[in-house]
C-alpha cells in the first residue's frame, strides 16, 4: 500500500536538511532616498544618506549601506562640482569689474 497522505492545509513533515528560515531584509528607504537626491539635490541626499549610514550599521537586517556610502560620495562631488562653478561665474564676473569701471570714467 501507498504512504497515507496528510490533509489539506497540513503542514509538510519536516526533514532533517532544512535550513533554518531566516528573517527578510529590508531596504533602508533613507538609502534609497538619499542616493536618488544626491543626484538631484546634494545636501538633502547627503543628509539622508548619512542617515542610512548610521542606522544599517545598527540595524543588521537593514541593507543599503554601500547605498548609503555611495550617496554621501555622490552628494559631495556634486556640490564641490556646484561650488566650482559658482566660483568660475564669480570670478569671470569679478574680472570685467575694471573694465566697466573705465567705460563709466570715461
Amino acid at each position: 500500500m501507498s504512504s497515507p497522505t496528510p490533509p489539506r492545509g497540513a503542514a509538510a513533515p519536516a526533514t532533517a536538511s532544512a535550513a533554518p528560515t531566516r528573517a527578510p531584509e529590508r531596504w533602508s528607504v533613507f538609502a534609497v532616498i538619499g542616493f536618488v537626491c544626491a543626484w538631484l539635490l546634494a545636501p538633502a541626499g547627503l543628509a539622508c544618506s548619512i542617515v542610512a549610514l548610521v542606522r544599517t550599521a545598527d540595524d543588521r537586517m537593514l541593507r543599503g549601506r554601500s547605498l548609503a556610502i555611495a550617496g554621501i560620495v555622490v552628494s559631495t562631488v556634486v556640490m564641490l562640482a556646484a561650488l566650482a562653478v559658482i566660483a568660475y561665474f564669480v570670478w569671470f564676473g569679478l574680472m570685467f569689474v575694471p573694465y566697466s569701471m573705465q567705460l563709466r570714467a570715461g
